[in-house]
């Protein structure tokens, strides 16, 4: 059996954390190994890529961790207004905590690097798929119309990712929790 990789989940975390807060192009390898704590060399050798590499890998484990959170919320969810409302509350509270620095795990970074970087565009591609399939998995148990699913989906994901942006910027939850009494209006017809 071979030697558990020691840095590697501390280098991504580190990269997540940072492209979030400061961005792609704001963030330089020194600035992740320093946050990471991993010794200098443990970069390239887990990441001979360098920095696009990390950063498919950063887009990768955080989209999973935000899969994760949804397919866990979608299991508890007695409508789909519930099951948003409790997302963009979870949201809500995770910006409140950083001071409205932090935003979408990933959107900072596909938004700087796609199309231009394949890798990180693959990942970021997968991920919001993994998302969308999720609510989409909410919408069809609660027997939502077939031919609205994708839309509706995508509708719901926008909405989510234009309301973080308001309440950085605003620096107030207020915007998420609009678009969560009105998604949920929408959704759950009320």
């Amino acid at each position: 059996m071979g030697k558990k990789p020691q840095h590697r989940a501390a280098l991504i975390q580190s990269a997540v954390r940072l492209f979030r807060r400061q961005g792609y192009a704001g963030t330089g390898t020194k600035d992740i190994l320093a946050d990471s704590g991993a010794p200098r060399g443990s970069l390239y050798h887990y990441f001979p890529g360098g920095k696009e590499e990390i950063g498919a890998a950063a887009v990768e484990a955080a989209g999973a961790q935000v899969t994760g959170t949804l397919e866990d919320l979608a299991a508890q969810a007695d409508s789909p207004g519930a099951f948003v409302a409790e997302y963009i509350g979870k949201l809500g509270e995770w910006l409140a905590v950083s001071g409205f620095r932090d935003g979408c795990p990933i959107a900072t970074t596909l938004l700087e690097t796609t199309p231009d970087s394949a890798a990180i565009t693959r990942a970021g591609r997968q991920a919001l798929a993994d998302w969308r399939r999720t609510v989409e998995g909410v919408l069809q148990r609660h027997d939502w119309p077939e031919e609205r699913l994708a839309a509706t989906a995508a509708t719901v994901l926008s909405a989510i990712e234009g309301a973080l942006v308001l309440a950085r910027v605003e620096g107030s939850v207020t915007p998420l929790q609009q678009t969560a009494d009105e998604l949920r209006r929408m959704l759950d017809g009320g």
